[in-house]
Formats: C-alpha cells, structure tokens, sequence
C-alpha cells in the first residue's frame, strides 16, 4: 500500500528532482442539517521543491476567492495544528494550514510527498508541474467504538493516465506478498467498469472495511487548480 508513480510521464530540460510534493485540500462544509455535510478532496497542485509547495499551501484559501477578514480561524503554526488535530481525531502528518470561514466551511491544506518516478520537472517560476496528474488517494477512517479514533488521507499513486490511475486505485488495498485479497476484508465495494464511483463518495472507486472495522476509501482525484475550482463553483451558483 506504498506510493506508487509509476507510468510514463514527460519531462521538460531541467533535471528532476527525487520527490515531489502535492497540496492535498480538504474542504468541509457544516450545514444546519448534519445529512448536507459535505466533505470534498482537492489536489491543488504538485511542485518540485518544499519551499515551493509551502508556499502555494499558503495561498490555496485566497486563490479560491477567500479573503483573511473572511475567516473566524487561520492557523498555520505547526505545534497548534498538531493539537487541533489531535483533538479532532485527524492526522496531522503534512498539515500546513486550517482555517474555518463564516460561511460555515472548514478548509485543511496538506503538503504529502511522493518519489519522482515519472521523472516529471518544471521550468515554472512557482515550482508547479505543469503536466496534468492523476493521483491515487486513499483515506483511512479509524474506528474506535462508534466513533471515529483517527482519519487521514495519503496519495498513493501520481499518474499521467486517468486510465492507469484508474486500474491503480482497484488494487491499493492489495498485496500479492503479504497475502492481502479482497477476501482479507470483511466488505469489499467496488465501481463497475462504466461507474465514476462506488456509491461512497465522489471519485471514489473502492471502499473496504478491515477485519477490525477499519474503513477505506480509495479516489481518483484529476490536479485541479485552485482558480479553476473557483470559476467553476461560481458557475454552478449561477445556474
């Protein structure tokens, strides 16, 4: 269940680094009626140096049309960011930035690191890896009792191919080695052939349940600028 980045990938002049580092943001959305809560996974970008990721992380929020007086919270200092999660029972691991707007929305921004296997580059200014990506994340939900110990969120694949990335997803939770099959979990779903997903989220392909109760959902999720995500919400208000 390790990150893989393996297809072919281009590569621009400048050499390639070893690793590469993606701006994962989560967004959640606290309505008054708790079944219109809605959380939604993002990969804002992926760039070649930390300096350059961190940088970007810190302005995902206002790129989406956000502005510092419209928040009630902004925090971006490691230490508290770590208790705050703790509290919560989410991973804190790659946190960079949690803010709550007055509009009800809660926003984490995470960096996570992957190894360059496409070999990919850049000769951007920011940083940013400019190829259009497809990544594999999986995200892990806890259980302690009812209620939730620990959620986190990793990506597990970066992909040229929508296709590749696809064919990935169906087969991160298995491991030929360690003898872990679909029979390994006591439920298993999957999205049909023709299907964008398995009835348990947007993009997402497979969710299991471990033997100890442990969920696991694993998405597709195509890099998506934070500027376009705005104008194309700003749309669908419209209409």
């Amino acid at each position: 269940m390790g990150s893989d980045t393996s297809t072919n990938g281009p590569s621009s002049a400048t050499t390639p680094p070893s690793q590469l580092y993606h701006i994962l943001l989560v967004t959640f959305h606290l309505s008054k009626n708790p079944t219109n809560d809605v959380e939604k996974l993002r990969i804002t970008g992926t760039y070649v140096t930390p300096k350059a990721a961190k940088a970007a992380a810190h302005q995902v929020v206002y790129d989406g049309g956000y502005e510092i007086e419209m928040f009630n919270t902004y925090d971006v200092d490691h230490s508290k960011l770590v208790m705050e999660m703790a509290k919560a029972r989410e991973a804190s691991d790659g946190l960079v930035v949690h803010a709550s707007a007055q509009d009800g929305t809660e926003f984490k921004v995470f960096i996570h690191v992957t190894p360059n296997n496409l070999q990919l580059s850049t000769d951007e200014e920011d940083g940013r890896v400019v190829t259009d990506l497809f990544y594999v994340v999986q995200t892990e939900v806890d259980y302690n009792g009812d209620d939730i110990k620990l959620k986190s969120h990793s990506i597990e694949g970066v992909f040229t191919k929508h296709l590749d990335a696809r064919k990935a997803a169906f087969t991160t939770l298995l491991d030929k080695k360690d003898g872990i099959t679909k029979e390994s979990f006591a439920a298993w779903d999957e999205a049909g052939e023709n299907d964008t997903d398995c009835g348990y989220g947007e993009n997402v392909l497979v969710h299991a349940v471990g033997e100890n109760g442990d969920n696991f959902l694993v998405s597709v999720v195509k890099g998506q600028v934070m500027e376009s995500v705005r104008l194309a919400e700003a749309a669908v208000k419209i209409r």
